[in-house]
This record gives structure tokens, C-alpha cells and sequence, in this order.
């Protein structure tokens, strides 16, 4: 995570232990800027834009109208809260705290509870099962490393809003992508050991 900070151009000193804070620390200067309001227009136009074009478009595949939809309305409810509801002054951030939601151990857990009730169960050689538990949960980790990396260098180049979005929307998202990825993985793996089983049966 160092590593990737500092490729980022990230001024900050990483995991300062604080007797205040709830887990690892980092320190970095962020001078945050509220967005004007001319661009919160312009993106609240071409969000609305986003979502007609996405429900007038029959080409387009549900679960990409689905997304696209969410997403925005997200987006615009999070601009509106920021800017007219409960808008961010300016301000110079010193410390930023990672806690345990941070941290991937959600994403852990989740796999978990997905993978032992749902594909132990099914009928397979052992191996595989444990075999794609592991890739999933070894990606895991290396993606909520990766992640973190990415939007606290967010935070520093664009803000508290920029983070939320990119951090509690779009890599949840790709949270449920690889998830639902790994598990369609392992139950073709698995699939075609039975068909195969079931080849030499008939034989």
C-alpha cells in the first residue's frame, strides 16, 4: 500500500499508531474545496441524462440499466445531501483513520457465508471447493489492498464526496462482481466434473 500511494504522489506517512484512533492511521494533508455550484449542476444534468438514456435505450442489457440506474441515483441523492442538505466548509485534514470496515474483513466473511452453505453442499470432489475458497479469498485481499490504496489517494486528490462514491459504491459493486464471478467459476468446474462422472457411468 506504501508502495502504491507513493506511485500515486501521495504525500503521507503510513500507519502512525494513535491512542485516539480505532485502527491504523495515516497522515496526510488534505486541503478539501467544496464543489462549486455550477459544477454540481452540470453533473446533476448529466446523471438525469444518464438514467433517460438508459431507459429509453432497449439495446442496453438489464443488469447494466440497473446499475447505471442506481449508480446515479446515488450520485445525485449524495450531491444533494453534500451541497444543499449538509454541505462540507472547507477544510485541511491532518489524519485519516482506516478502520475495520476498511479493511476487507466484510468481504471475508461474506465469501465465507456465500461459498460454505452454497457450495460445499454441492456433490464434487473436495478440492475444487477448497481450491476456489481460497482463489476468491486470495483475491480478496490483494483487491481491498489495491482498493484502499486507490481511494485514499482519492481522498487526497478529490475529496470526502469523490471517496464515498468510489468507495462505498463503485468498489462495492466490483465486491459483487468478482464474488459472483469466483462462485459462477467453481460451480462450472464443478458441473463438468459431474458430467463427466456421469460420461463414464453411462460407458
Amino acid at each position: 500500500m506504501d508502495g502504491l500511494l507513493s506511485f500515486a504522489g501521495t504525500s503521507h506517512k503510513l500507519f502512525i499508531l494513535s491512542a485516539q484512533a480505532k485502527g491504523p492511521t495515516i497522515e496526510m494533508p488534505i486541503d478539501f474545496r467544496p464543489i462549486s455550484f455550477t459544477t454540481v449542476i452540470v453533473l446533476l444534468i448529466v446523471l438525469a441524462s444518464l438514467i433517460l438514456i438508459v431507459n429509453f435505450f432497449r439495446g442496453i442489457p438489464p443488469p447494466v440499466k440497473a446499475v447505471s440506474i442506481v449508480v446515479s441515483i446515488l450520485a445525485i441523492l449524495t450531491l444533494f445531501w453534500r451541497t444543499m442538505v449538509s454541505p462540507i466548509p472547507s477544510y485541511t485534514l491532518h489524519w485519516v483513520t482506516l478502520d475495520w470496515s476498511c479493511s476487507g474483513v466484510i468481504n471475508l466473511c461474506l465469501i465465507t457465508l456465500i461459498y460454505v452453505p452454497f457450495l460445499f453442499t454441492i456433490r464434487g470432489p473436495l478440492w475444487v471447493k477448497v481450491f476456489w475458497l481460497f482463489i476468491a479469498i486470495g483475491f480478496s485481499i490483494v483487491w481491498n489492498l489495491l482498493r484502499m490504496s486507490l481511494v485514499t489517494a482519492t481522498l487526497y486528490y478529490f475529496g470526502s464526496i469523490v471517496f464515498l462514491l468510489s468507495h462505498y459504491i463503485l468498489g462495492a459493486f466490483i465486491d459483487f462482481v468478482y464474488i459472483v464471478v469466483f462462485y459462477s467459476l467453481a460451480l462450472a468446474h464443478l458441473s463438468k466434473y459431474e458430467m463427466s462422472e456421469a460420461m463414464k457411468f453411462d460407458a
